[in-house]
């Protein structure tokens, strides 16, 4: 089993290796793939043990409740859970294991045969196990898979929920709800503008992840400016930044996808945010 950088992190090797050796005789498995940074470079100590287990799909139920054998078969769990927490993560088993040198995190994600179909996250995976030879020939599909682009419905679905998020948060700042005004403008980072700074460079939609490396200088200090404390102002200044750093970020995308923007009501929505402010800074 080629593993490439899992050669520099014994522990993390010795993890993997013990779980494919638990599944890799087993016939409802017809494969498994290694993927994250073990499979696409970058890997460091605090990198997953990204693993994907494909399973017949009769069965799919049944492997997925022995899972707490597969993970006790590899090592002493510290922690484990069904990652329910993000969209999609129902069949994504999270693994803690305490190993000599500190914890090692395995995430474990179960496919059912028939839902693996070609897509440019598979283009990233490398082959462990392929016992009917049909991930080889959606692996080779997925390489001519071009990064997805949002639909026309999405923006326009992302754009009406934006404006919005900004008057919600703007009342939670007014009347005083400071942490829920702070959770909101995460909200509208992670939902709105997140998305936008990887639709602007073409780029996958990854959330937050490495990007570091991957948004302009100049997009990223914009971004920081929209982190604020439990305070009026501060609040304020970083809403004012967020839909500041949106209108930017969104100009390239909707010229390029054809979507036209309601100036009018946006402007509109706008102003009431400003004036109310004023009025409320006279007021104390």
């Amino acid at each position: 089993m080629s593993t490439g950088a899992l050669a520099r992190f014994p522990e993390h090797r010795r993890v993997l290796a013990a779980v494919v050796t638990y599944y890799q005789d087993d016939p409802r498995v017809e494969g498994m793939l290694l993927g994250g940074s073990n499979a696409a470079g970058g890997m460091d100590f605090f990198s997953d043990v990204d693993l994907d287990v494909v399973v017949t799909d009769a069965a799919f139920d049944a492997v997925f409740a022995e899972r707490d054998r597969a993970v006790e078969a590899v090592g002493r769990p510290l922690f484990r859970f069904i990652a329910d927490h993000i969209p999609g993560g129902d069949q994504l088993y999270i693994v803690l294991y305490e190993s000599p040198v500190g914890p090692v995190k395995l995430d474990v994600e179960y496919y059912r045969a028939s839902a693996v179909t070609p897509s440019w996250s598979l283009s990233r995976r490398r082959m462990l196990l392929d016992r009917t030879g049909a991930l080889a020939a959606v692996l080779a599909r997925s390489a001519e898979v071009e990064v997805s682009t949002p639909r026309v419905e999405h923006l326009r679905d992302v754009n009406q929920k934006f404006w919005s998020w900004c008057w919600y948060t703007f009342g939670k700042i007014v009347r005083g709800e400071l942490w829920e005004a702070v959770d909101a403008l995460h909200t509208i980072r992670t939902r709105a503008l997140i998305p936008f700074v990887a639709w602007a460079g073409g780029a996958p939609v990854e959330g937050y992840r490495r990007l570091e490396q991957k948004a302009d200088p100049d997009v990223l200090g914009r971004l920081a400016a929209t982190l604020a404390p439990p305070q009026r102002a501060p609040l304020y200044a970083a809403l004012q930044v967020s839909i500041d750093l949106y209108s930017t970020l969104r100009e390239p995308v909707f010229s390029r996808f054809g979507v036209q923007a309601d100036v009018r009501a946006e402007s509109t929505l706008r102003q009431a945010i400003v004036q109310y402010w004023a009025e409320c800074r006279l007021a104390e």
